[in-house]
């Protein structure tokens, strides 16, 4: 995986280079993994733009978007400019989801969401296998949590090993601990918006994805299994292949 610098934004990575169980490896360019794209400077689009992004994949729910639109407009694109969706991970109105906001633990909340939102995931997955050519963008707010969980599934379907898919979201702490102080100076003297940051902080321990992993192994019988048993096809499963994969 390769840190990118794209003005603006701080936890920015191409996956490729990424071995996997088959003896291939993640070709480099092909999915890119960010924070928030609304951030960008016009030097840091233009750098999205010229690294070949076709496809950008919002996992953010529509609150979240119309607070903080983001760079690119659903639909058709500019010229230029990648197709973007809006495809949030969890459905904010599902009975489930103060199951999943109220989790006694980050790998609980992880794993009920993968539990609870399958039909969300795989249809993630899917508009990935249906990109056009070029590079694919996932992302969410901080890119850590929604975009790890969908980047994880993407790299286990493929069959990069667990200890890569975990060092790759572990990552992500030290490149958002920067935007992290940026806050906490910007917010000194206001107590309410300092416990809500305090509350936020940008941690992603190995062992709460080793955790996913294990969970989706032992319930599904791994990523390949839990997304072919809620409907992606196998024909759908050989396009991400060739997508993602050195020949």
């Amino acid at each position: 995986m390769t840190k990118l610098l794209w003005d603006a934004c701080y936890n920015v990575r191409d996956v490729g280079g990424m071995s996997t169980a088959f003896g291939r490896s993640i070709r480099s360019g092909v999915l890119v993994r960010s924070d928030l794209l609304s951030r960008l400077t016009p030097e840091g689009k233009q750098a999205l733009l010229g690294y070949g992004i076709s496809t950008v994949i919002d996992l953010r729910w529509p609150d979240e978007v119309a607070k903080d639109p983001s760079a690119f407009i659903p639909g058709t694109p500019k010229p230029g400019e990648p197709v973007y969706h809006i495809l949030p991970v969890e459905n904010r109105n599902s009975p489930v989801i103060g199951q999943i906001d109220n989790a006694a633990s980050q790998a609980e909340g992880y794993c009920l969401t993968m539990d609870y939102c399958r039909p969300e995931l795989v249809e993630i997955v899917r508009t990935v296998a249906d990109a056009p050519a070029g590079g694919v963008l996932v992302h969410c707010h901080a890119g850590k949590d929604r975009t790890g969980m969908v980047v994880a599934l993407l790299l286990g379907l493929v069959g990069v090993p667990d200890e890569e898919i975990v060092a790759d979201y572990a990552a992500s702490e030290e490149q958002l601990w920067p935007l992290y102080r940026q806050w906490e100076a910007q917010f000194a003297g206001d107590p309410v918006k300092l416990a809500w940051l305090y509350s936020k902080t940008p941690v992603s321990p190995p062992e709460v994805m080793g955790a996913v992993l294990e969970h989706l192994r032992n319930r599904y019988g791994g990523v390949r299994a839990y997304l072919l048993g809620a409907g992606l096809s196998e024909t759908e499963l050989a396009r991400i292949e060739d997508r993602l994969l050195e020949v």
